[in-house]
């Protein structure tokens, strides 16, 4: 527990500052973040929807990139699981997260984005798996 709070007071002062910047250039990373136990994954969640409660003219993307070694559609499984918590943990309105699965990069990452609401953001690139990509078909994962 004492952990926990630890760190959500740490990453609410690393993204107060970022906040600011985030508003005044729309293309700043509100965060991200590799491969995490959900209950850090959660903890920057709840910053996130936090932000989100603060400026309600904000849409917050979640942009995820699978690994070199990664499990077919681990990208958008973790996309829902995220945007489920916001939803029903946390009360953000559905149209208020978009989460995009980016396909493969050198190691897994979230990227997440406060962006105003009239700012036109592009979550459109995608980049393909490679021969170096390895990607497992693992079934059902408890996380």
């Amino acid at each position: 527990m004492r952990r926990q709070l630890l760190l959500i007071c740490f990453v609410l002062s690393c993204v107060s500052g970022s906040l600011a910047a985030s508003h005044a250039n729309p293309t700043t990373a509100f965060d991200h973040y590799g491969r995490i136990p959900w209950e850090d994954e959660k903890a920057r969640l709840d910053n996130f929807a936090i932000q989100l409660t603060i400026f309600p003219n904000t849409t917050g993307y979640f942009l995820i990139r699978a690994g070199k070694s990664s499990c077919k559609g681990e990208a958008q499984v973790h996309g829902i699981r995220a945007k489920n918590y916001l939803m029903n943990v946390r009360h953000i309105p559905w149209n208020r997260v978009i989460w995009s699965d980016k396909g493969y990069g050198d190691e897994f990452q979230v990227t997440m984005w406060l962006v105003p609401r009239e700012y036109p953001f592009s979550i459109t690139e995608y980049y393909p798996a490679t021969p170096q990509h390895v990607i497992r078909n693992c079934g059902r994962r408890r996380t």
